[in-house]
C-alpha cells in the first residue's frame, strides 16, 4: 500500500470527542506497546459504536499501509439487513473496494478481486457463515458454486463420470425448480471462480474419506432425475450439502488473511467465541489466525442468568467471566478479575472504603472500555423517567376474561391469563396459538358445553359489521386503555405529523396545546399484541377522523376520491388543477421573501401567534403583488390569479426553465397515476402564465392572503426552504433543489389525498379543499416541522457524506417515500354460528396510525412494504405514531428521531432487554434532546440568523455552553435543561405479578451494570434497598468507570 497513501483524518473528523477518545484508546490497546489482540467496546446503547469501529478501521489502515501490501477487514453481525446497513457506514475507503459477501461460501467468486485490492472489507453474517446446520441447503448460488467446483472432481471415468456429474447436478438442485436451477448452475463458468481455491477445496474433499464416499453415494442415488424424492434420499442430500458448505467455508477462510475482525453485537452469537461444537470451529480458526486483531462491539456483552435476590451475586456473572476468558486468554488473569469484582461488590454493599475499585478498573481497561450517559446527568438517571402507572381493570375486561376462560376450558387449552392480560380482543387475534389449534377441529360439531361458551362469548368478538359501521369500541384491555389515553385521547388522531420541537409561531387549530406529544414505541412478549395494537389503534383513529363523514369503513376508499387532482372539466376541457400546481410549486420568490423563521426572529415578542404571522406574510405578499403587471380592470375577480401570481413572481428565475425542461418537473410525474395524464398540460399552462402569455382579469381581494398561505404553508415552497437551509450557498432556483422540493410536495399531495385525511379536514366545511390543507398546514407549523425533519435526515447514516445537490435529492426521495406509504392491513377473524356448527370468518382493517414493526402488505394486499420502510416512516414526523413489536432489541435499530416514549406492554424476562428497549429511543439528537435544546434556547437565540440550518446553530450554542469538563454526550445525547425525558412507560395491572417483577428487573439491571459500569441511581437504589444504603456521593465515587483514559496516541 505505497501508492495514494491513506489518511485517517477525514474519517475521524466527524467523531464527537468521546468517540474519538475511544478510537484512540482502542487503537493503542490493539497496536500500541504491550498490545492485546482482543478488545471490547461496551458503550451504552445508542452512543455510536459503529462510528467508533469506523474510526478504528481508519487508524488501522493508516497504520498498516506501509507494512502490508493488502489489508483485510472482516465485519460479522447477526443479519444480512444489519450488514447492508452498516457496511456503508464503515466504508472509509470512498471506493467500491469494500465487498459484501454475507457468506464465506461466496468467496470463490470474489477472491480474484480481493487479491487485487489494497483494502478489502468482507461483511459476513454469523449464522450463514459459521453454522451450516441451520438451513443446510443454503442458497442456490452457494450450491451452484459447489457444482462448478466439484464438477472437475474425479468421481469416475468415461460414461460413468458423466452419469455421476448428472447426479451431482440433480442432488445440488435441492428444492429449486429444474429449469431455473440448471440455468443457474450451468451458467456459472469455471473461470469466474478462483482456481487456487477450487483446487484446495477438491483436495480437502478427497482427503476426507467419509465425505468423499458420501458424495459418490449421493451422486449415484441422484443420477436419474426425479420430481419426487424419497424422504431418506432427501435427508441424505440435505446432510451432504450441509457438510460440503461447511468444508467450502473452511477452505475459503484460509484464503482470507484478516488483519482486523469486528464482531458487532457479538452477544447474539457469543457461543461462537468459546464453544467446542462444529458451529464454532470456523470462528475459532478465524480468531486464531496470526496477527489478527478482534474488536468486539456490544452494549450488553454478557447474559445475566438469574434474578433471584437470594442467590449469591457471583452467580449473576458467569457469562461475563466467559467473555473475559475470550478477551484475556489467561485463566490466572480471569481469576484475578473475578476476585476483584467480588471484593468491589462487597465493599459497595457494606459501605466500606473503595477497596479494589482502582485495581478492578485497571484490569478491565486492558481489554475493554465503556462510555455511559449516567456520568453526564445531574441526577445519575440518564435523562430517563419512569412512568409506572396502574392500568385499572374495568368490568368489561373481566367479562372478556370470563368468556375466553370458558372457551379455553372446554378445549383444555390451559391457562390464558397472561394472554388475556396482554392481548386486546384476544379471540380475534388467536392465529397459531394453542387455543385456536384446539378449537378449530371442533367447530363443525362442537360439544354442547363449547357451543354454549361460544354463544356466551358472542359479544366479545369484533365483527365485520361493527368495523364497517364505525362503531365506537371499548378498548377491551387495561393496557390498550392506557395507550389510548396517551395518544388518541390527547388528540393525536387529529394530527398528520408530530408538532415541531421549535415552532416559529404558536400553533393554531387542532395543533394548539399538543407540543408535548411524542410517538410511542411498544414492546410485548406476545405475537398477537402488535397486530391487536395496530388494528384497534388505527381503527379508532380512523373512526374519529371520519365522524363527520357519512361513509362506512368499506365505502371510505371507494366513495371519497382524491381532491388534489390534475383534471379537465366541461366542454372546453378546462384544467381544474391549476390551484394544486401553485400548492405544489416550489416558488423561489416566495421562499426567499416570506420565510416564517426570518419573520419570527425579527418579531420583538417571544413567539408570535399564527394570525400575526399570517398578517406579516400578507403584508409582504401585497408588496410583491404590487410589482406584477395588473390584469384587465373590468369583470369579476379572476381566480386564475391564485396560481398565476406565484408563476409571475418567478418569471425571471430558473423556475420556468425547470418547468419546461424534459428532466425538470415533468420528469417527476408518475405514469401510473390516472390523473397524471393531464399533469403536463397543467405544467405548460403554468409556464405560459409565468411568461405572460395568459391575459388575467381583476385581482381577487384576498390574493395577498392566499399568497401568504402558499408562502408559509405551501408544501412545495416550504420544502424548497428546508432543502435550501442544508446548502445555503446554492440559489433557490437550482434545479436539484426545485426537483427535490417538488418530489416532497408530491408526497404531501398523496398524504392530503388519502380518504381519511379528506374526511377529517372537510368534515362539514364547504371551503375549497386546497385552502383547507393550507390552513391546516399553517396551524401545524409545516415549515418548522420540515426544517427539523430535514436536519435529522441530513445527519442520518449514509447521508452525511453527501453534499449539496446529491444530499437534497436523497433527502427528498426518502421524504416522498415516507409520505407515500400506503395503509397496511391486519387480518382478524371471528366465529359465526351456522346451524349447530360455527364457521370462521376472516376480515381486515386498515392500519396507518399504529403499525406492527416488520414486513407488511399495503391496502391493496399486493405490494410488500419492507421493515425498513416501516422504520423510516416511524422515524419521520408522519404516521405511524405508534409502533408495536416483539423483537426489536439487540441489533442497533434506531427509533429515536420523533419518539422518546417506550411502553413496556409486557416486562422483559431479562433486565438487559429493558435497557436495550429504551436504548432504541435514547440516541443522537433524539426527540427529547431536541425538545429540550429548543426549550432552552428557542427563537431568541436565532435573532439575526439569516442562512443555513437553524438546528445546527442551536446545537452549536448548546455545545459552546456546556461545562468544559463534560464530553460531547452533552448536548447531543444528553440535555437536561428542559422538561422532556426519555419515558419508561409501564402500564401495570393492580396486584399483578408485574409489580414485583419490575422491582426485580431494576435490581438485576443495577447488578448487571455493577460488573463493568454505572447503574442509574433509581435502579441502584432498588438493588441496595435490602442493605438500607441511601444513594450519595460516597456510593457514586465507589462505582467503577471504564471510560477510556484520555491521552492515547492520536492519529
Amino acid at each position: 500500500m505505497t501508492d495514494n497513501r491513506f489518511s485517517a483524518t477525514s474519517a475521524l473528523a466527524g467523531l464527537k470527542d468521546f468517540q474519538r477518545n475511544t478510537v484512540d484508546y482502542v487503537f493503542e490497546r490493539l497496536f500500541g506497546d504491550a498490545p492485546t489482540s482482543r478488545f471490547l467496546v461496551a458503550d451504552e446503547v445508542g452512543l455510536g459504536k459503529t462510528l467508533i469501529a469506523r474510526g478504528v478501521i481508519a487508524r488501522t489502515l493508516e497504520h498498516l499501509q506501509d507494512s502490508h501490501a493488502r489489508v483485510d477487514i472482516i465485519y460479522i453481525c447477526s443479519s444480512a439487513a444489519i450488514a447492508a446497513q452498516n457496511t456503508q457506514r464503515l466504508n472509509i475507503s470512498g471506493s467500491g473496494s469494500f465487498s459484501i459477501a454475507t457468506r464465506l461460501t461466496y468467496l470463490p467468486k470474489q477472491v480474484k478481486a480481493l487479491r487485487n485490492n489494497n483494502v478489502n472489507f468482507i461483511s459476513l453474517t454469523s449464522g450463514t457463515t459459521f453454522d451450516h446446520t441451520i438451513s443446510r441447503e443454503g442458497h442456490a448460488e452457494e450450491r451452484a458454486i459447489l457444482y462448478r467446483i466439484l464438477y472437475d472432481l474425479p468421481l469416475g471415468q468415461g460414461e460413468r463420470r458423466a452419469q455421476l456429474r448428472n447426479g451431482l447436478l440433480n442432488l445440488l438442485q435441492a428444492r429449486m425448480g429444474k429449469v431455473r436451477w440448471r440455468a443457474l448452475a450451468k451458467g456459472l463458468k469455471a473461470d469466474a471462480l478462483d482456481d487456487g481455491l477450487c483446487k484446495a477445496f477438491r483436495r480437502d474433499v478427497l482427503d476426507d474419506g467419509d465425505l468423499y464416499a458420501q458424495l459418490k453415494q449421493c451422486c449415484e442415488r441422484f443420477m436419474r432425475y426425479r420430481d419426487r424424492i424419497h424422504p431418506d434420499d432427501a435427508r441424505l442430500r440435505i446432510d451432504l450439502i450441509g457438510k460440503l458448505r461447511q468444508k467450502l467455508a473452511s477452505v475459503c477462510l484460509r484464503a482470507l488473511k484478516p488483519d482486523l475482525v469486528i464482531l458487532d453485537e457479538f452477544q447474539r452469537f457469543r457461543h461462537l467465541l468459546d464453544s467446542d461444537d462444529d458451529t464454532a470451529v470456523l470462528a475459532t480458526a478465524l480468531f486464531a489466525q496470526p496477527d489478527v486483531r478482534v474488536l468486539l462491539l456490544s452494549a450488553t456483552p454478557y447474559k445475566m442468568f438469574t434474578l433471584d435476590s437470594e442467590t449469591d451475586e457471583d452467580d449473576h456473572y458467569p457469562d461475563f467471566l466467559r467473555t473475559l476468558t475470550f478477551l484475556l486468554r489467561d485463566p490466572a488473569r480471569v481469576e484475578n478479575v473475578k476476585n476483584l469484582l467480588s471484593a468491589h461488590r462487597a465493599a459497595l454493599h457494606s459501605g466500606a472504603p473503595k477497596g479494589q475499585k482502582a485495581a478492578l478498573e485497571e484490569a478491565l481497561l486492558q481489554v475493554m472500555c465503556r462510555t455511559e450517559r449516567v456520568l453526564n446527568t445531574r441526577d445519575h438517571n440518564s435523562m430517563l423517567v419512569e412512568v409506572a402507572r396502574m392500568a385499572p381493570l374495568h368490568p368489561a375486561d373481566l367479562r372478556h376474561m370470563a368468556a375466553v376462560d370458558a372457551v379455553a376450558a372446554c378445549v383444555e387449552a390451559g391457562d390464558l391469563v397472561e394472554y388475556w392480560k396482554s392481548a386486546p380482543r384476544l379471540l380475534n387475534f388467536l392465529k397459531r396459538y394453542e387455543l385456536r389449534n384446539k378449537l378449530d377441529p371442533l367447530l363443525n360439531a362442537p360439544p354442547q358445553a363449547l357451543r354454549a361458551a361460544l354463544m356466551a362469548a358472542d359479544d366479545q368478538w369484533l365483527t365485520p359489521q361493527q368495523l364497517n359501521d364505525y362503531q365506537e369500541l371499548e378498548p377491551g384491555n387495561p393496557r390498550m386503555r392506557r395507550l389510548f389515553e396517551d395518544t388518541l385521547d390527547k388528540g393525536l388522531w387529529q394530527l398528520l405529523w408530530m408538532p415541531p420541537s421549535l415552532p416559529y409561531y404558536r400553533s393554531g387549530g387542532v395543533w394548539e396545546g399538543k407540543s408535548e406529544l411524542t410517538k410511542t414505541l411498544v414492546f410485548s412478549c406476545w405475537n398477537a399484541v402488535p397486530d391487536a395494537i395496530a388494528a384497534i389503534g388505527s381503527y379508532e383513529a380512523e373512526r374519529r377522523m371520519t365522524e363527520n363523514s357519512p361513509v362506512t369503513h368499506s365505502e371510505l376508499y371507494q366513495k371519497v376520491k382524491p381532491l388534489l387532482r390534475f383534471a379537465r372539466s366541461g366542454a372546453d376541457e378546462r384544467l381544474t388543477g391549476m390551484a394544486v400546481m401553485a400548492w405544489m410549486m416550489p416558488s423561489p420568490a416566495l421562499a426567499a421573501a416570506v420565510d416564517p423563521l426570518a419573520l419570527a426572529c425579527a418579531d420583538e415578542s417571544s413567539l408570535p401567534d399564527v394570525d400575526s404571522m399570517l398578517e406579516k406574510a400578507r403584508t409582504l405578499c401585497a408588496t410583491l403583488i404590487s410589482k406584477l403587471p395588473p390584469g384587465v380592470e373590468q369583470g369579476k375577480p379572476d381566480p386564475r390569479w391564485y396560481w398565476a401570481a406565484p408563476a409571475l413572481l418567478d418569471a425571471e428565475s430558473g423556475l420556468v426553465t425547470w418547468c419546461k425542461a424534459p428532466h425538470g418537473w415533468r420528469s417527476l410525474s408518475s405514469a401510473d397515476d390516472e390523473d397524471e395524464t393531464h399533469f403536463t398540460a397543467h405544467l405548460e399552462q403554468l409556464a405560459a402564465a409565468a411568461e405572460g402569455q395568459i391575459t388575467l382579469g381583476p385581482q381577487p381581494d384576498d390574493l395577498a392572503l392566499v399568497l401568504a398561505l402558499l408562502a408559509l404553508a405551501g408544501p412545495g415552497t416550504c420544502a424548497l426552504r428546508a432543502l435550501k437551509r442544508q446548502c445555503p450557498q446554492t440559489p433557490f432556483d437550482n434545479e436539484a433543489l426545485l426537483s427535490g422540493a417538488a418530489k416532497i410536495a408530491a408526497g404531501f399531495r398523496t398524504l392530503f389525498n388519502m380518504p381519511e385525511t379528506i374526511a377529517m379536514l372537510r368534515g362539514a366545511s364547504e371551503e375549497t379543499y386546497w385552502r383547507l390543507t393550507l390552513k391546516y398546514s399553517l396551524d401545524g407549523n409545516l415549515q418548522s416541522m420540515l426544517d427539523e425533519y430535514v436536519h435529522s435526515l441530513s445527519e442520518a447514516p449514509g447521508l452525511q457524506e453527501f453534499t449539496g445537490e446529491d444530499k437534497a435529492n436523497s433527502i427528498a426521495t426518502q421524504i416522498n417515500a415516507v409520505l407515500s406509504l400506503r395503509t397496511s392491513r391486519i387480518q382478524l377473524d371471528a366465529l359465526e354460528a351456522s346451524g349447530d356448527a360455527f364457521r370462521r370468518i376472516e376480515f381486515s382493517t386498515r392500519c396507518r396510525f399504529a403499525l406492527r414493526f416488520g414486513e407488511i402488505r399495503d391496502d391493496h394486499n399486493s405490494a410488500l412494504v419492507r421493515a425498513e420502510g416501516v422504520r423510516d416512516a416511524f422515524n419521520s414526523p408522519f404516521r405511524p405514531f405508534v409502533l408495536a413489536s416483539t423483537s426489536i432489541g439487540q441489533e442497533g435499530l434506531d427509533f429515536h428521531t420523533w419518539c422518546h416514549a417506550v411502553m413496556h406492554w409486557n416486562l422483559p424476562a431479562n433486565p438487559v432487554d429493558l435497557e436495550q428497549r429504551e436504548g432504541r429511543v435514547h440516541r443522537y439528537k433524539g426527540h427529547a434532546v431536541r425538545k429540550n435544546v429548543a426549550h432552552c434556547y428557542g427563537l431568541a437565540s436565532l435573532k439575526g440568523f439569516k442562512d443555513g440550518d437553524p438546528w445546527q446553530r442551536l446545537f452549536l450554542l448548546a455545545a459552546q455552553d456546556k461545562p468544559q469538563a463534560q464530553s460531547d454526550l452533552v448536548p447531543f445525547w444528553i440535555f437536561e435543561n428542559g422538561p422532556a425525558r426519555v419515558e419508561r412507560r409501564i402500564p401495570l395491572l393492580p396486584y399483578s405479578r408485574e409489580v414485583g417483577k419490575l422491582k426485580r428487573l431494576k435490581q438485576g439491571l443495577a447488578l448487571y451494570r455493577l460488573a463493568f459500569g454505572q447503574p442509574r441511581q433509581e435502579d441502584l437504589l432498588s438493588s441496595l434497598s435490602r442493605h438500607d444504603r441511601p444513594f450519595d456521593e460516597e456510593i457514586a465515587g465507589q462505582l467503577i468507570s471504564l471510560s477510556p483514559p484520555r491521552g492515547a496516541r492520536k492519529a
